[in-house]
C-alpha cells in the first residue's frame, strides 16, 4: 500500500476482512501494516 496515500477506516477494514483471502505466510506482515495505519488514524483522531 502507497503510504502517501490518505487511510480511512474503511480501507483498514477491507484490509482486514481480506486476510484470510492472502498467504499464511504474508499475514503477520499484512496485520503488522494494519496495525501501523491504524496507530497512525487514531493518533490523528487524538489530534482533534
Amino acid at each position: 500500500m502507497d503510504s502517501a496515500e490518505p487511510t480511512s477506516i474503511e480501507s483498514i477494514k477491507t484490509r482486514i476482512s481480506n486476510i484470510p483471502n492472502l498467504h499464511l505466510d504474508v499475514h503477520s506482515q499484512e496485520f503488522e501494516e494494519i496495525h501501523q495505519q491504524l496507530t497512525h488514524l487514531l493518533s490523528e483522531i487524538d489530534g482533534l
